[in-house]
C-alpha cells in the first residue's frame, strides 16, 4: 500500500446538529433573513422562487424575462439555459452541451473543458455509474436533451463538491414538476430524421400541495455511417515502418429512458424527495477494414483485410432517496441523503481476417465482452446563516466505485471452430472507496463577498487482476482548498477570483497491467504505477449585466502535476504498443468571452470564444524540450424572431485545436439551422437541421522522435429532424429551483 499524504481531519457535525435542533426548541431572537444565496445542487428550496409578474422583473441581480436568460451566475459557478436551443429539442445531450460556453464535444460524444478532458459529469449534483465508467460518451449521444434545463458549468468547484476532475465539473440540471397550483401537466414530443432516425418522449406532472411527482420516458433510434483512413512510419527497432489504414463501418441502435420522481412535504419541517432512473440501448455494428505494412525497404510484410459484425447491450439502473430537516431561520436545514446506481455493458463481437500477406488460411476471432459498473453513496449536508448574512456549510460524504470488467477470446479457422484464446482473455476488478468531509464559509464585507472552503479526502482503490492473481492497493489523502472571491463594482458591473486545488486519480482501466491485443500491429496496456494527477486553477473575470445584454471576460491559469496522457511506444517491425504515462507537469491558460445581446428587436446573438495557450512537458517520455501551441475556438449562435410564432436559429462551432505529448488534433467547424413555428399555445413545430456542410471530421496529427503520421475520420453527422411537442394541463416547468439569482452574493445586493 502506497500513501501519497496523511492527513488527519475531523468536523465537529454531530454537535452542531444537536446545538441547532436544542435552539430551534426555544425562544431566541433571529438575525435578519440573508438574501438568497447559491445552494447545493441537489437540495432545492421547499418552494421555487416566486415567478416574476412582468417583463423586465429584477429578480436578486437578474433582468427576468418572458423567457429564461441564457446566463445566470453566482459566486461559484455560471449557468446557461438550453431551453431556447433548437438543436436541443430533437437531439442528444451532447447536442445541448456543444453550445455551452468553455465545453467541447468531439463526434464520439468525448467531452472536455477548456482542453481538458478529465471532467466530472454530475446529474442534478449527483454523480451516476453511467456518468463515471466507459459508457459515458455513448450515453450523453442518446439521452434526449430536451429532459435538462439548464447546464452549470463550474471551473473551479467550491468544497462541497468532489475534487475528482482537473477540469472541473459539467452539472446536468433537469426539468422539475411546477409547484404553482394545483393538477396534472406534461408533455408529448416526436421528431423525425433522416437515415431512419427517431426519437419521442412523454412527461407528466402531477402537483398537490404537499406531493409533486413527475414520471418522463423517451425513446430514440439513431444510425450512422463512418469512414477512417491512416498514414503513419514508425522509425525505431529494424528500421522504418510504414502502415496504411482504411475502414468503412455502420451502426444503428435503440435507446430507451425511464425516470420518476417525487417530493413529499411531510410536515413544514420535514420533506422526502427520491428518483428512480433506468436506461438501456441496444446497437448493432458491422464494417470493414484493411491495413497494410511495409517495411524499411517498401516490401510489404502484412495485408489483413477483415470484416465483421458487433452487437452490443447496455442498461443504468439509479436512484436516490433524501431526507431534509427545516430549522429555525432561514436557510438552516439539515439533509440526508443516499444514492445507488449501476451500469451494464455486454458486446459480442465476431471478425474475419484474412491473411494475404504472408499467405495463410483466413482466421476467425471472437469476442465477449461484460463490464458493470456500480456506485454507492451517503452523504450529509448541514448549513445556516450566520450573522452578518454570512452562511456556514459542513459534510461528510462515503462513497464506494466497483468495477468488474470481463474479456474472453476465441480464435480459429472458421466461424464454427473457434477455441478458446488463454493470452488475450482476461478479466480486472477495481474497486475504490473515498471518505470525505468538508467546511465552506461564506461572508459578505461591504460590496465584497469571500467564499472558502476546505475538503479532506480519503481515498483507496484496490485492482484485482483474476487473469494472472495480480493484485495492488493505492492510498491517496490529502486536503483541498478553495477560494471564491466577487466584488461589485456597480448595478450593473461585477469582478469575480477563484482558486481550486483538484485531482484525477486513475481508474482501473488506465491501471489494468495487462496486454490487450488489437490487432498484430497495436496492442494496449495499462500502468500501475500511474499517480494521480493534481490541478492548481486560477481564474479572474469581469462580468456586465443589464437589462438582456450580457458580458463576460474571463483570464484562467492551470498547473497540472503528473498529468495521465497516453504513451505510443515501439515494440520493433512495425508493432505498437499504447499505453499510460505520468507528465512531470502542463500548463495552460487564455481568455474566454461570452457575449449576449440583442441586435434588434427581434435579432439576438450568443457568442462565445477562447484563446488559449497549453505547454505540454514531453521531457518525462523521452522527447527532449517542451510542446506548446496557442488555440482559439468558439461559437456563435443568432436568433431571429421572424414572428411572434416564428423563430430561425443558426449556430456555428468552432473546436481548438488541442496539442498532446506526441501530436495534435486539428480544429474543426460546423454549421447548424433551426426553426420553430407556434402552431397553437400549446403544440410547436420544430425543424433542425445538423452539420450542414457536413465538415465535423476528425483529423489527427502524429508527430514525436520517430512517428509520424496523419489518422482521419468523419461519420454522418449531418441530418434533419422535424417534430412536434404538444403540452397538456395547467402548470409549466418550475425554473431552476434552489438556483441562486443574484450575480454575485446576497450580501452584494441585487442591482438596482
Amino acid at each position: 500500500m502506497r500513501v501519497v499524504k496523511s492527513v488527519p481531519a475531523s468536523v465537529g457535525f454531530v454537535g452542531m446538529l444537536l446545538a441547532a435542533s436544542a435552539a430551534e426548541a426555544q425562544t431566541a431572537p433571529t438575525p435578519s433573513p440573508p438574501a438568497a444565496k447559491p445552494g447545493p445542487a441537489s437540495s432545492p428550496p421547499a418552494s421555487p422562487p416566486p415567478a416574476p409578474k412582468s417583463e423586465g422583473t429584477t429578480v436578486s441581480g437578474v433582468t427576468v424575462k418572458a423567457d429564461d436568460p441564457p446566463v445566470k451566475s453566482s459566486i461559484d459557478r455560471r449557468s446557461y439555459s438550453v431551453a431556447g436551443d433548437l438543436q436541443a429539442t430533437t437531439g442528444s445531450i451532447a447536442d445541448a452541451l456543444k453550445r455551452v460556453p468553455s465545453v467541447e464535444v468531439d463526434i464520439e460524444g468525448n467531452v472536455r473543458l477548456r482542453g481538458e478532458s478529465s471532467v466530472t459529469i454530475l446529474i442534478d449534483g449527483k454523480p451516476s455509474a453511467i456518468m463515471r465508467g466507459g459508457g459515458r460518451a455513448d450515453a450523453l449521444q442518446q439521452i434526449p436533451a430536451d429532459q435538462i434545463e439548464r447546464v452549470e458549468v463550474l471551473t473551479n468547484p467550491g468544497a462541497d463538491f468532489s475534487p475528482e476532475g482537473t477540469g472541473g465539473i459539467i452539472n446536468l440540471v433537469t426539468k422539475k414538476a411546477s409547484k404553482a397550483g394545483e393538477g396534472v401537466s406534461g408533455s408529448v414530443k416526436g421528431n423525425v430524421g433522416t437515415g431512419g432516425r427517431y426519437n419521442g418522449g412523454v412527461s407528466w406532472n402531477y402537483n398537490s400541495k404537499a406531493l409533486t411527482v413527475s414520471l418522463d420516458a423517451g425513446l430514440s433510434r439513431t444510425s450512422s455511417r463512418s469512414e477512417s483512413r491512416g498514414d503513419r512510419t514508425v522509425t525505431g527497432i529494424g528500421g522504418t515502418f510504414r502502415r496504411r489504414s482504411e475502414g468503412r463501418s455502420r451502426s444503428e441502435g435503440e435507446s430507451y429512458s425511464l425516470q420518476a420522481s417525487a417530493d413529499y412535504e411531510l410536515d413544514p419541517k420535514n420533506r422526502l424527495s427520491g428518483n428512480v432512473s433506468y436506461f438501456a440501448s441496444s446497437y448493432a455494428f458491422g464494417g470493414d477494414s484493411r491495413s497494410t505494412i511495409a517495411d524499411p525497404a517498401g516490401v510489404l510484410v502484412s495485408d489483413r483485410p477483415n470484416r465483421g459484425s458487433t452487437g452490443s447491450d447496455s442498461n443504468s439502473l439509479s436512484g436516490w432517496l433524501s431526507w431534509r430537516r427545516e430549522f429555525t431561520g432561514e436557510d438552516h436545514n439539515f439533509t440526508l441523503e443516499l444514492q445507488r446506481s449501476r451500469w451494464g455493458y455486454d458486446s459480442d463481437s465476431v471478425y474475419q481476417y484474412d491473411n494475404l500477406v504472408p499467405p495463410a488460411p483466413s482466421q476467425f476471432e471472437r469476442s465477449d465482452s461484460r463490464s458493470t459498473d456500480g456506485y454507492w453513496n451517503f452523504k450529509g449536508d448541514y448549513k445556516r446563516p450566520m450573522p452578518g448574512s454570512g452562511r456556514f456549510k459542513a459534510g461528510f460524504n462515503f462513497e464506494q466505485n466497483e468495477s468488474d470488467n470481463d474479456t474472453v477470446y476465441f480464435s480459429g479457422p472458421t466461424k464454427g471452430s473457434t477455441l478458446f484464446d488463454p493470452t488475450r482473455s482476461h478479466r480486472l476488478i477495481f474497486e475504490e472507496t473515498v471518505l470525505s468531509a468538508y467546511l465552506s464559509y461564506e461572508q459578505p464585507f461591504g460590496d465584497l463577498t469571500v467564499l472558502a472552503g476546505l475538503r479532506y479526502e480519503s481515498a483507496t482503490n484496490d485492482i484485482n487482476l483474476l487473469t494472472t492473481g495480480l493484485k495492488s492497493s493505492h492510498r491517496y489523502d490529502q486536503l483541498y482548498p478553495s477560494l471564491h472571491l466577487d466584488y461589485r463594482l456597480s448595478e450593473t458591473s461585477r469582478l469575480k477570483a477563484s482558486y481550486s486545488l483538484r485531482i484525477s486519480r486513475p481508474r482501473g482501466y488506465d491501471l489494468d497491467p495487462f496486454r490487450t491485443y488489437y490487432d498484430a500491429f497495436n496492442y494496449r496496456q495499462g500502468n500501475p504505477n500511474l499517480e494521480p494527477s493534481q490541478s492548481q486553477s486560477w481564474e479572474g473575470s469581469y462580468e456586465y449585466r443589464k437589462q438582456r445584454s450580457y458580458y463576460l471576460v474571463t483570464g484562467f491559469y492551470r498547473q497540472t502535476k503528473d498529468g495521465i496522457t497516453d504513451e505510443t511506444i515501439d515494440l520493433g517491425g512495425g508493432v505498437l504498443l499504447t499505453t499510460k504515462a505520468n507528465l512531470a507537469r502542463n500548463r495552460s491558460g487564455g481568455l474566454e468571452l461570452v457575449a449576449n445581446r440583442s441586435l434588434t428587436k427581434t435579432l439576438r446573438l450568443n457568442l462565445t470564444g477562447t484563446a488559449y495557450w497549453t505547454q505540454i512537458d514531453v521531457g518525462s517520455l523521452g522527447y527532449g524540450r517542451d510542446r506548446s501551441a496557442w488555440s482559439v475556438g468558439g461559437r456563435a449562435s443568432l436568433d431571429w424572431d421572424i414572428s411572434p410564432s416564428d423563430l430561425l436559429q443558426a449556430q456555428a462551432v468552432v473546436t481548438a485545436k488541442r496539442i498532446m505529448p506526441q501530436g495534435y488534433a486539428e480544429p474543426t467547424f460546423g454549421l447548424n439551422l433551426g426553426y420553430r413555428h407556434k402552431l397553437t399555445d400549446r403544440l410547436l413545430l420544430t425543424i433542425t437541421a445538423s452539420d450542414v456542410l457536413d465538415s465535423l471530421d476528425r483529423r489527427i496529427v502524429l508527430d514525436a522522435p520517430g512517428l509520424k503520421g496523419v489518422s482521419a475520420s468523419s461519420s454522418t453527422t449531418r441530418g434533419v429532424f422535424i417534430g412536434l411537442r404538444y403540452r397538456f394541463g395547467s402548470g409549466k416547468p418550475q425554473r431552476d429551483p434552489g438556483f441562486d439569482y443574484n450575480a454575485g452574493s446576497g450580501a452584494a445586493g441585487p442591482p438596482g
